[in-house]
């Protein structure tokens, strides 16, 4: 890749076991030479943000082929009565409006326990200390549920100072709805719920974070077929809804690029296949497959 404008920016986008391809993208361009000056992300993006601010990227392959999914996912089902909104997709009719009013109480519910989550993040980073390796703005973001917008934690040069601990944040970045509970937070006396904003489709995320960048280098995990990802197994609903939301999200994301007053150059890589691998799949083989299908995309854009 010709030499890009300073400061550079890098987005990381969601998609729970998805992220190992996002992963290995990350990998190869650190590993050939890149910096990034300011970094954000969400869901699974963001632990691969951290993964960067803590010089880790390095370890990645190595985490995401040793998983297995009794390691992420540990059953505890439960309940928040809380106002999440989602993004409102339904088609005309009785008998759709209330499928998404259904949607919108189930949304509320959780599957697995986020212990398995906290209990990877902190054994992961209980050797980093508070400093990152790098002296950057790393941007962690969640959906407080109770305002209906994004919560974006920044943390400067550092793990500290906030109304979240580190991990706190990573967790709440990561909770999906009705897979894992939200987090909580409290700010100036009134506590807010907050989840994964990704699979909601509401996006109020932008780019502006980057205002002020030469270059901003987004690295997602959808593809445009996933806007009609079709529905099979198990859990094929929950796939194909979180699919679609994810894409949409990731798209509009993109788009607000055009706000951004610097107007930087904004690169964006995103899965040139299917990857074979589903949104909770947490299989290491698969992952690591899929982590090498990035580490070989981010190879083919270092060479542009």
């Amino acid at each position: 890749m010709d030499k890009l404008k300073k400061p550079v920016g890098l987005f990381l986008c969601g998609g729970g076991a998805l992220g190992s391809w996002q992963s290995g993208v990350l990998s190869r361009l650190v590993s050939g030479g890149m910096d990034f000056d300011v970094v954000a992300g969400f869901s699974v993006g963001s632990l691969n943000g951290a993964a960067y601010c803590y010089g880790k990227t390095g370890e990645l392959r190595g985490i995401w082929t040793g998983l297995k999914p009794d390691r992420i996912l540990s059953i505890r089902p439960g309940y928040h009565n809380i106002p999440l909104e989602l993004y409102q997709h339904h088609k005309p009719g009785f008998f759709s409006r209330i499928g998404f009013l259904f949607q919108k109480h189930a949304s509320r519910m959780y599957l697995f326990s986020n212990a398995p989550v906290y209990d990877f993040l902190n054994s992961w980073l209980s050797k980093t200390g508070v400093n990152f390796s790098r002296n950057i703005n790393f941007y962690v973001i969640s959906h407080a549920v109770e305002m209906k917008l994004p919560y974006i934690v920044r943390f400067e040069g550092g793990a500290r100072g906030h109304n979240l601990s580190f991990v706190d944040a990573l967790v709440a970045s990561c909770a999906i709805p009705s897979i894992f509970p939200p987090v909580e937070v409290t700010e100036h006396g009134r506590t807010y719920h907050l989840v994964d904003g990704g699979v909601i489709g509401i996006a109020n995320i932008n780019l502006n974070i980057f205002e002020g960048c030469g270059t901003i280098v987004m690295i997602g995990n959808s593809r445009d077929e996933d806007l009609n990802f079709p529905s099979a197994g198990a859990f094929g609903y929950f796939e194909s809804r979180a699919r679609k939301m994810l894409a949409i999200h990731t798209q509009k994301i993109y788009e607000s690029r055009v706000f951004i007053k610097s107007e930087p150059e904004v690169h964006y890589i995103k899965p040139p296949v299917d990857l074979n691998l589903g949104v909770l799949e947490f299989e290491g083989a698969k992952c690591g497959r899929a982590f090498d299908i990035g580490v070989r995309e981010a190879e083919k854009w270092l060479r542009k």
